[in-house]
């Protein structure tokens, strides 16, 4: 297990560098370099009187601290050099190393989004008369071979030159200064070693009396910085033309850019560098990886083919229709028939049907079973059938009655436990626990009440079940001891599992849990993230644990030990140190983390880790906006194991590839659709039933 979780890591580190487009992980950075520092103090001015008079580098850094704090709401994430009056080395020229070597460590990975300026302030060693605001970049045109370049700031010449020429008007009109125009014939360290786009600025002359009486004032300092902020806000404000990766042109416009791109051939984008993501693309054709989505976009069908065999569990989709071409972790299994005895196969169903209503006369059949999916042969029957099961009704409430019914449409049967669960409909914590006490008391059937008074579709459903117990989950606010008395009114026993806090509540509840195979972890607070996990529990023979963000209790921790664990979410919901002292107790082995970018990121690979304990003919679908659905539906899967697809205002990619591979190894009769139509559409039922064909 340790092998393969360094081994799932590796691939996604390999992805991230070889073959995420530009911008799919990027973030508008700034490094501030306020010049010199420490014992390197520059030039002290012309009315210096005394080694405490102000100097160069004390200039450069109040207004690098003010320039900082003037990005502060910019979106721009902003590093300092340095914050304080220090120096990076004993000699200059490694200081100047030093200082850009950490520039660099900045924004590794992320330079083409990232900038460089170094705040000066200039001298005359000859004459006190010399006034005015330089701006500098670098161009290796003019190289001088005794000061060589960085190879990679090559190629941000055009960009330095596109900042500085941002930068030089805005500060000279801010400051009111003389132009000494923009220069790019020097080889100043920082800026030719600079792996980004880079300028030095030369805010005024210190050896000059008036310049220097203005640089020493908080007011200048301020416009400085303001000036400086505002020209890196609108360095950003381009848009970028990409053609197979390599960038082409940068526009003002995104009109202008997309007209642009239009002319080109290829793979083409266009990034809106401001908002950091592609606004404009022609490409036809995307590769995407089971588990970890798009890799890469391509112009055209063999291209993007060719790219995706050269990686395990990938498939190419057509944009246009949203159709799958190509795939190498599941099979053409859609065998089109016509009546000259002409066969072609296809990936997608979809695909499949728009080919065969080209022909006269021709069937669709799922290649494995030879089951008739769609045919225009006369008088030819369809054979491939799903039966589909919508449980709902007019509340959260009501539909949890309608589980109840399907999984016991007689009542309770005389030699079962007889037992129902109850617990609220308002917070999801309690019913997320409640999902594996369901298999112990034989298939009981979560339902849900308010928590004042017994409704009276749940107190009709405990009468047609025949309950003889009623397991009550969480205390008196969660379920009211009104709605208990009713409940012992109808000649039923009750049990009440409870404790002070949702995560005591919790850990009464996996105390009735018999030898469990194992534990998932989950916040308690926030829900989506854990919602598939309650039947995959149920069924499993696993519990679950929740805990807060930051702290996770002495007795979790205890009951967790010896146990496989799973945790559910990112850090944001269950901290990494939580993780670590589990990993700590456990072994890295027995510990796994599943988390995506969002609720149904971490249930794709919810299901994919749990695909092979998740043999089953059904599948269930709920809404994965809202908690009550898809969690009474646990119960749905303890003898069938189905797995639950959770849907936002559509099929996740990432959940549709599972969908491909699940439903080729198993041969689907049946979807439960949790929920009515305003949580689930008829379209995406259709949707999935097609995939599930």
């Amino acid at each position: 297990m340790k092998q393969k979780i360094y081994s799932f890591i590796g691939m996604c580190i390999l992805f991230a560098i070889f073959l995420f487009p530009t911008g799919v992980f990027a973030e508008k950075m700034v490094v501030i370099d306020p010049g010199h520092g420490g014992q390197f103090t520059g030039t002290c001015g012309y009315t210096k009187e005394s080694g405490k008079d102000l100097c160069e580098r004390d200039v450069n850094l109040s207004v690098g601290l003010k320039l900082r704090e003037a990005l502060k709401s910019s979106g721009i994430k902003v590093f300092m050099t340095r914050e304080t009056d220090v120096g990076f080395a004993s000699n200059s020229s490694d200081d100047l190393k030093a200082r850009t070597n950490l520039s660099n460590g900045f924004v590794k990975g992320n330079n083409d989004n990232s900038i460089f300026i170094s705040v000066h302030h200039n001298a005359s060693p000859t004459s006190p008369y010399v006034k005015g605001y330089e701006t500098y970049y670098y161009d290796f045109n003019n190289l001088d071979p005794m000061y060589p370049y960085d190879p990679l700031q090559v190629k941000y010449l055009n960009d330095s030159k596109r900042f500085a020429e941002t930068i030089h008007p805005t500060v000279r009109n801010a400051l009111g200064l003389i132009d000494r125009k923009i220069h790019n014939d020097q080889s100043f360290y920082v800026i030719r070693n600079a792996q980004m786009p880079s300028v030095l600025v030369e805010l005024g002359y210190m050896t000059n009396r008036e310049e220097e009486s203005r640089i020493k004032t908080a007011d200048y300092q301020q416009k400085a910085a303001q000036a400086l902020a505002n020209s890196i806000i609108s360095y950003f404000k381009v848009f970028e033309v990409y053609q197979n990766e390599t960038k082409k042109a940068t526009f003002k416009t995104k009109n202008e850019a997309v007209n642009f791109a239009q002319t080109l051939n290829g793979s083409v984008r266009v990034f809106d560098k401001d908002a950091q993501q592609d606004v404009w693309e022609n490409s036809n054709f995307e590769v995407y990886h089971k588990s970890m989505g798009i890799l890469k976009s391509f112009a055209n069908e063999q291209e993007a083919i060719a790219f995706a065999a050269g990686y395990a569990n990938t498939r190419v989709i057509e944009k246009a229709n949203g159709e799958t071409i190509w795939a190498n972790f599941f099979s053409q299994k859609y065998d089109v028939q016509d009546q000259a005895g002409n066969s072609t196969t296809f990936f997608d169903l979809n695909k499949a049907i728009s080919f065969a209503q080209t022909k006269q006369v021709s069937r669709v059949v799922r290649a494995d079973s030879n089951d008739i999916i769609w045919t225009s042969f006369p008088n030819e029957q369809i054979t491939r059938v799903i039966q589909t099961n919508r449980l709902n009704g007019a509340t959260r409430y009501s539909t949890s009655v309608s589980i109840s019914k399907m999984l016991h449409p007689n009542g309770f049967a005389e030699n079962t436990e007889k037992t129902a669960i109850l617990t609220t409909g308002v917070e999801p914590a309690d019913a997320l626990s409640a999902g594996p006490l369901s298999a112990i008391y034989g298939q009981a059937p979560i339902l849900l009440n308010n928590s004042s008074s017994l409704l009276p579709e749940i107190k009709d459903e405990l009468k047609r079940l025949g309950a003889a117990k009623v397991i009550i989950i969480g205390g008196p606010v969660a379920i009211s001891p009104n709605v208990e008395n009713a409940i012992h009114s109808l000649g039923i026993q009750t049990e009440r599992i409870s404790g002070q806090t949702r995560v005591e509540t919790n850990l009464r509840i996996v105390e009735k849990l018999d030898s469990v195979e194992g534990v998932f972890v989950a916040s308690a607070r926030s829900f989506p993230d854990a919602l598939a996990s309650a039947p995959i529990a149920a069924a499993n023979n696993w519990a679950i644990v929740l805990t807060e963000q930051n702290n996770i209790s002495a007795e979790a921790l205890n009951y967790l030990k010896g146990k496989k664990t799973v945790i559910l979410g990112g850090s944001n919901v269950v901290s990494d140190s939580i993780q670590k002292q589990i990993v700590q107790q456990n072994g890295t082995e027995n510990v796994v983390r599943l988390a995506g970018a969002d609720r149904y990121e971490t249930l794709a690979s919810l299901l994919w880790h749990f695909k092979d304990q998740m043999k089953s003919d059904t599948i269930n679908i709920a809404t994965g906006a809202n908690f009550p659905d898809a969690l009474t539906a646990a119960s749905l899967s303890i003898q069938n194991k189905a797995p639950l697809i959770l849907l936002g205002n559509g099929l996740y990619k990432n959940i549709e590839s599972f969908l491909f591979q699940y439903t080729e190894e198993n041969l689907i009769k049946q979807v439960n659709v949790i929920g009515g139509p305003v949580a689930v559409p008829d379209s995406l039922e259709s949707m999935i039933v097609n995939k599930a064909k």
